[in-house]
C-alpha cells in the first residue's frame, strides 16, 4: 500500500520498506541501512503508494522516527483494508482537508465512511450537469429538463461547491455526506393516467397495496385490466428515452418504481441502470423490469482504463508489490483498455459498464464500441 525507498547519507545503497510490514520486515529493512552506513542520517529516497498524492503529503516524514514510523505502518494497514473507490475516497479527503501530521492522515483514513464520491463529476460543468439531473430526480422546479440548452451548468456548479465544499479528482467529486443534500427522494417515480368507462383517475406510482385497491373502486373495476392507461409519465430524467410505454401493465409499472426507488437510495445504483438500458434497448417495460430486478447481473465501471488494468492483475493473483514493482514498466492503461472490450465494457452517456454473467451479444458491441475508442 505504501512502499518506502530509503537510504543513509553518504551512501548509494537504497533499501525499499513495503508497508504495511512486521516488526522483524521493519527490523531488516533497519539493518540493512546499518550495513550500508552506521553514521549517516536516514533519508528519503521516494515514496510510492496506491494513494497517488499521500506522498505529497508525506513530505516531511522522518524515517528514524520510530513514532513516525509506526504511525505510517497503522495507516497502511487502513488503506490495506480499502477497495478501489474508498481509495479514490481518501485521496480526494486528503486535499480536502487540513493535513499537518500523520495523526490527521490517519483521522482521514479512518473517516472514508463519511464520504461520498460521485463518479465522473470533476469539473463545475459536470457537477452542475449533475445537480440539474438530480434536481429534476426529486422535483426541483428550478431545473425543468426543458430549460436545459438555457442552463448555465458551469454556474450551477461552481455555486454548488462554493456552498458545500468537497474535491474534484480524477475519479470524481468527493464531499461528505453531511454536506451533500443531492439524495432527496420525491416519492413519484411513475405516474399513470387510467380510463374505465365510470371514470379517469391518475395514479403516482409507487403505491402501497391498499392505495391500488381504492384506485380500483374508483374506477369501478375489479382488476387493472379492465382499465385503459392513457399516459405514463416518469420523473427521474430520461427513463421516458429508455423505457416503453406501450402495452403498460399497472402491476409491473409499481414494481419497477418501487424497484426505481430503491435505486435511488444506493450510491450509483440509478446511472448503473440507465447504463443498462442504454445498452440492453428493452421492447417492453416488463423488460425494463427485468433488467432492474436483475441489476446485480451489470457491474458499473468507475475506474480508468489505467486503473481497470491493474484490477485485471489483482484477479488473477498478483499484489500490490508486484503491481508497484512492476510500475513504469507495463501498459496498465492498454492492458485495461483490451480487457475492457474482451469482457464487453460499453461506454454510455451514464458511464461504463458490463454484464458480468455474460459479455454483451455481438450485434450490441458492434453498436457501443465506437465510444471505447
Amino acid at each position: 500500500m505504501i512502499r518506502l525507498f530509503m537510504k543513509r547519507s553518504g551512501s548509494p545503497v537504497i533499501v525499499p520498506l513495503n508497508l504495511p510490514a512486521s516488526h522483524d520486515a521493519m527490523t531488516e529493512a533497519a539493518s540493512q541501512l546499518d550495513e550500508a552506513s552506521r553514521a549517516g542520517k536516514t533519508e528519503i529516497v521516494e515514496i510510492k503508494s496506491v494513494i497517488a498524492n499521500l506522498p505529497s503529503y508525506l513530505s516531511g516524514l522522518d524515517p528514524d522516527s520510530r513514532t513516525q514510523l509506526a504511525q505510517l505502518n497503522q495507516l497502511s494497514s487502513i488503506i490495506a483494508k480499502m477497495d478501489s473507490r474508498e481509495r479514490n475516497i481518501y485521496a480526494g479527503a486528503l486535499d480536502g482537508n487540513s493535513i499537518n501530521d500523520l495523526n490527521d492522515m490517519i483521522r482521514v483514513a479512518e473517516q472514508v465512511s463519511d464520504y461520498i464520491l460521485i463518479p465522473n463529476v470533476n469539473s463545475d460543468v459536470t457537477l452542475g450537469r449533475y445537480v440539474a439531473v438530480a434536481g429534476q430526480i426529486q422535483g426541483d422546479p428550478r431545473f425543468p429538463e426543458a430549460a436545459w440548452p438555457y442552463l448555465d451548468f458551469a454556474k450551477i456548479g461552481a455555486e454548488y461547491y462554493a456552498e458545500h465544499g468537497g474535491v474534484y479528482t480524477y475519479a470524481g467529486y468527493v464531499l461528505r455526506k453531511q454536506d451533500d443534500e443531492l439524495v432527496r427522494e420525491k416519492k413519484s417515480k411513475i405516474q399513470l393516467d387510467l380510463s374505465s368507462s365510470q371514470a379517469q383517475v391518475s395514479i403516482c406510482l409507487p403505491a402501497t397495496k391498499e392505495e391500488l385497491e381504492r384506485v380500483k373502486r374508483t374506477l369501478g373495476i375489479d382488476c387493472f385490466a379492465e382499465a385503459a392507461v392513457t399516459k405514463v409519465s416518469f420523473s427521474v430524467p430520461y427513463m421516458d428515452e429508455h423505457i416503453p410505454t406501450t402495452g403498460v401493465c399497472v402491476e409491473d409499472a409499481n414494481e419497477l418504481a418501487w424497484a426505481i426507488e430503491g435505486m435511488q437510495l444506493e450510491d450509483g445504483e440509478l446511472m448503473k441502470y440507465l447504463s443498462v438500458l442504454s445498452v440492453e434497448r428493452p421492447e417492453t417495460m416488463q423488460d425494463a423490469l427485468r433488467y432492474a430486478m436483475n441489476l446485480d447481473d451489470y457491474e458499473r465501471i468507475t475506474e480508468d482504463t489505467y486503473e481497470y488494468g491493474q484490477a485485471v492483475l489483482r484477479r488473477i493473483g498478483a499484489d500490490d508489490e508486484l503491481i508497484d514493482t512492476i510500475d513504469g514498466y507495463m501498459d496498465f492503461e492498454k492492458l485495461g483498455e483490451d480487457t475492457m472490450a474482451e469482457e464487453g465494457v460499453r461506454r454510455t452517456e451514464f458511464g461504463l459498464i458490463r454484464r458480468c454473467s455474460s459479455p454483451f451479444a455481438e450485434e450490441t458491441q458492434a453498436m457501443e464500441m465506437g465510444g471505447l475508442s
